[in-house]
């Protein structure tokens, strides 16, 4: 009888485990577990051009300081706090070199008219609250209220990495152009899960995985089909193109700010 308690409780805690990212607060639309590059147009507001000129000035910035500096853009938080959100994805993607934390993530939840700036422990004296504060200000909240999502950005990302770098980054990296002064991108309507719907799928999955485990007991758990790597997410430099994490830390240091 105890034996078989004990197996029922060990299944538990492996459904839940499984579960678990689904009944976490969810973003819509979701976030990718690691990001492959340094901008992340989930709300899809940035213009092509752009995401190629930032995704450049960041990969250079990174290249020539050892700072990350992660954009991304989500359509709603769902009721979540942005400060709950950017920080936890921050800690999650690794953003920054581990050991010296040198992180930043610029989020923009586009429905919830919100944005945030988070800083790692290593760039706090650099990026101070009332900086990036300012920076939001004067740089995101004007041109997110013309729906310039993509010039608010190029803008105080250029901000961010001219102070991280102390000029030695080119602001054009990744093409001659001027900078980027803004064309309306519409924004496209997404489609949400709604509660039920949520719910049933939730069960489902869970079924599945019910039905895998009993056809093959413990093969997966204990027979090496668990494995924490085989992704394309790699810890710490070596990536050919595009971003990867380095295992940063943050302390809630950054700014807030809606439009």
């Amino acid at each position: 009888m105890a034996c078989k308690s004990k197996t029922s409780f060990t299944l538990l805690f492996i459904l839940l485990l499984w579960a678990w990212p689904a009944l976490a607060p969810a973003v819509t639309p979701p976030v990718p577990a690691h990001p492959s590059q340094y901008v992340v147009d989930l709300a899809k507001v940035i213009d092509a051009n752009t995401t190629a000129r930032l995704n450049a000035m960041l990969k250079d910035l990174e290249a020539k300081t050892t700072a990350q500096v992660v954009v991304l853009t989500i359509n709603s938080l769902d009721g979540e706090p942005i400060e709950n959100f950017s920080h936890q994805t921050a800690v999650k993607w690794g953003i920054g070199q581990k050991g010296k934390d040198n992180g930043a993530l610029i989020t923009v939840a586009v429905k919830d008219r919100k944005y945030r700036i988070e800083v790692g422990y290593g760039l706090e004296s650099t990026l101070p609250d009332s900086l990036v504060g300012s920076l939001g200000r004067q740089f995101l909240a004007p041109n997110f209220r013309k729906g310039d999502y993509a010039g608010g950005l190029l803008a105080a990302v250029q901000e961010i990495v001219n102070k991280i770098s102390g000029g030695k980054v080119d602001p054009k990296a990744g093409g001659g152009t001027p900078p980027y002064h803004g064309e309306n991108v519409p924004k496209k309507k997404s489609a949400s899960l709604n509660p039920l719907t949520l719910i049933l799928l939730i069960i489902f999955m869970i079924m599945l995985l019910v039905v895998f485990i009993l056809s093959r007991p413990w093969v997966w758990f204990f027979g090496g089909g668990w494995s924490g790597g085989g992704s394309g997410w790699s810890s710490g430099g070596g990536d050919s193109g595009g971003f990867s994490g380095g295992g940063g830390d943050f302390g809630g240091g950054g700014a807030s700010g809606d439009w």
